[in-house]
Formats: structure tokens, C-alpha cells, sequence
């Protein structure tokens, strides 16, 4: 009589211990499927990416600013040909109009142009959040292009606009100059780059779309 429980409660046993595992093997599988891999919390936060590739692309920039061949080389001529194609535009309107380097000189008003009158800064801005967007490199060449060849005209209007402001309205040419064109820039290669964005995501195939196909 005391056999007989004994010989069914191994089976029993048994079963439930066969069970175990696979309960515990289960739940080990979906704890992994929750824990995050190293890095997918990065690839997943767009928003994140660009913020990094942007500050790492402005940092690049600045180190570049600093190199002894930039700055006084490259920025100065720069400078000396935004004075000499400005001094052209206005000389097609003004007498005794001439061009000394970086200044811009007329019979009533004299322009120097110098760091931050060159709409290097907002190209720079425009470009590194193109850069920073996540899109394919080859289409970013032609809105990069395009974008700084827009911001290039725009400045050589501003050099115009302020030859024009210090001769007419001498009293709001700080104004003009620092709170009005530096931050209309700013803005303006702001827009520049919203409107590329735009596009871009609109060139995009939708991932469903491209799923589909492929089945």
C-alpha cells in the first residue's frame, strides 16, 4: 500500500520538473528581448543623432577657423572678394567708387568689411545640419552647394544694404549691422536648411513601401 503513492508521485514529479526548465527558459528570453542592446537606444533616437553629428560637425568647423593658413590667408581673401565684387555692384550706381582690400570707399560713406560681415558662420550652420541629417551623402552635395552659394549672395546684399545704411542713416548702422543682418542670417540659413530637410524626407521611399516590394 505504501509502494503504490510512492511510484506515482515520481511521474508527477518528474512532469513538473520537466516543466520547470522551460518555464524558466521562457521568461529568460523574454527578459532578454526587453534589455536594450549597446547602442540601439542611440540608433533609435533620431532626434539624439543629429544633435551629436551637428555639435561634432560645428566643432570641426571651429578647429578649422583656427588653422594658421585660414585665418590669415584664406579669410582675408575672402573678405577682399566680397569688398571687390560689392564695390562693383555699388560702383554701377555711385561715382568714385573705390575698392582697398577689405574696405569699400564712396564720397560719403566707407565700408570695412571684416570677420563676420563674410556669412561664413550661417553656411557653416547650414552645411553641418545637412551633414547631421540622416539622408544619403550624395544627395546632400547639391543642397549643400546650393545652400552656400545662396547665403555667398545674400551676404554680398548685406555689404550693399550697409554701404547704403552708414551714407543715408548713419545713426542705425550698428543696429543694422550687428542685431539686424546677424541674426536675419542666422535665421535665413535656418529656413535654408528646413526647407532642404523637407525635401529630402519627401525623396525618401517609405520603408513599408520598399518591404512590400521586396516580398
Amino acid at each position: 500500500m505504501s509502494k503504490k503513492p510512492h511510484k506515482k508521485d515520481k511521474p508527477a514529479q518528474a512532469g513538473r520538473d520537466a516543466k520547470t526548465p522551460r518555464k524558466q527558459s521562457g521568461s529568460g528570453k523574454r527578459r532578454d528581448a526587453k534589455t536594450p542592446r549597446p547602442g540601439l537606444a542611440y540608433s533609435k533616437r533620431p532626434v539624439l543623432r543629429f544633435v551629436v553629428l551637428f555639435a561634432v560637425f560645428m566643432g570641426v568647423f571651429q578647429l578649422i577657423t583656427i588653422i594658421p593658413f585660414v585665418k590669415d590667408q584664406a579669410f582675408p581673401a575672402y573678405l577682399r572678394l566680397n569688398a571687390q565684387v560689392s564695390g562693383a555692384i555699388i560702383g554701377l550706381f555711385e561715382d568714385s567708387v573705390t575698392v582697398n582690400g577689405q574696405s569699400i570707399s564712396g564720397r560719403r560713406a566707407s565700408l570695412l568689411i571684416e570677420r563676420g560681415c563674410d556669412a561664413i558662420e550661417p553656411s557653416a550652420l547650414f552645411v553641418a545640419g545637412v551633414l547631421a541629417f540622416p539622408a544619403a551623402f550624395m544627395s546632400k552635395i547639391p543642397g549643400m552647394l546650393l545652400g552656400t552659394v545662396c547665403l555667398m549672395v545674400l551676404n554680398i546684399f548685406r555689404i550693399i544694404s550697409l554701404f547704403y545704411v552708414r551714407r543715408f542713416w548713419p545713426q542705425m548702422f550698428e543696429i543694422m549691422h550687428i542685431d539686424v543682418w546677424q541674426s536675419l542670417f542666422v535665421l535665413i540659413a535656418i529656413l535654408f536648411w528646413i526647407l532642404w530637410a523637407v525635401k529630402a524626407v519627401r525623396t525618401v521611399k517609405p520603408v513599408g513601401h520598399a518591404t512590400s516590394s521586396s516580398d
